[in-house]
C-alpha cells in the first residue's frame, strides 16, 4: 500500500533512515540511479515521501538531483575525502578543546563503547562500530557546550560514515582506533586541550589516509 508524506512523518523519517542506510552501506553505489518508481516499489512507498527523502539525502551530500539525469548516488573521489577531513579536523579540534576547557569526563562511556566495540569487531559487525564511533565523537561535540559546533559536525556525519563504509568493505576495522579514544578522553579530562588536540588530529589523518589508500587501490583517482 502507498503511503503519503501527509500525516505519516514516522513512516517518512523511517524512509529516509531506511535508503540512507541503503547508500552507505553500498546497496546503491557511487553513481547509481535511484528511479523513483523502483524504490517506491522495493520500500513499500509512494513517491511523495519518497521525493522528499531524495531531497534530503541531497542535502546531506549524499545525492546529487539533476534534471536530465534524476537522481544519482553521488561519486566519492580522493578530494571529497581530504575536504572532508579537512573540515572535521578543524571542527573536531575546537570541540576537543573546548571539552578539555570544560574537564569533560567521557572515560567511562569511552571504555563501555570500547567493551562493545572489541564484541562487534569479533561479528564484523561495521554498522554497529560506525555507529559507536559517531557517537564518541558526537559525546565531544556535545561536551564543547557549543550548539552550533554540534550540529554542523552533526551534518557532516552521513558523508563521514559513507566514507568509513567504503573503505572498511575493503579492509579491517583498525583494532587500534578505541585506543586512540580512550587517548583523546583521558586528555580531555585532565584538561589538557593541546594533547587532546595532537591526539584527535592523529587520529584523523591516521582515517583519512586509509581511506585514500583504499579509494586509489581501486582506481579512483578524481
Amino acid at each position: 500500500m502507498s503511503i503519503g508524506l501527509a500525516g505519516s512523518e514516522p513512516r517518512s523519517e523511517s524512509l529516509l533512515e531506511d535508503l540512507r542506510e541503503a547508500i552507505l552501506t553500498g546497496r546503491y553505489g557511487p553513481g547509481a540511479h535511484l528511479v523513483q518508481d523502483d524504490l517506491a516499489a522495493a520500500f513499500g512507498v509512494s513517491r511523495i515521501p519518497l521525493r522528499e527523502a531524495l531531497r534530503r539525502l541531497e542535502g546531506e551530500g549524499l545525492v546529487v538531483i539533476s534534471p536530465n539525469r534524476g537522481a544519482v548516488v553521488r561519486s566519492l573521489a580522493p578530494k571529497d575525502v581530504v575536504d572532508l577531513y579537512d573540515l572535521r579536523i578543524a571542527l573536531e579540534s575546537l570541540a576537543v578543546r573546548r571539552a578539555a576547557e570544560r574537564y569533560a569526563d567521557l572515560r567511562g562511556s569511552t571504555k563501555t563503547r570500547h567493551a562493545q566495540a572489541r564484541a562487534a569487531i569479533v561479528t564484523r559487525n561495521l554498522s554497529a562500530l560506525f555507529r559507536l564511533d559517531r557517537d564518541f565523537h558526537a559525546d565531544i561535540a556535545a561536551a564543547s557546550d557549543n550548539n552550533q559546533l554540534v550540529e554542523s559536525l552533526g551534518a557532516l556525519w552521513s558523508q563521514i560514515m559513507r566514507m568509513m563504509h567504503a573503505y572498511f568493505e575493503a579492509g579491517d576495522y583498525p583494532v587500534d582506533t578505541w585506543n586512540d579514544h580512550e587517548a583523546i578522553a583521558a586528555a580531555i579530562a585532565h584538561g589538557e586541550a593541546d594533547r587532546a588536540v595532537e591526539k584527535l588530529t592523529s587520529h584523523l589523518t591516521g582515517s583519512r589516509d586509509r581511506i585514500l589508500a583504499s579509494l586509489r587501490a581501486k582506481g579512483d583517482r578524481s
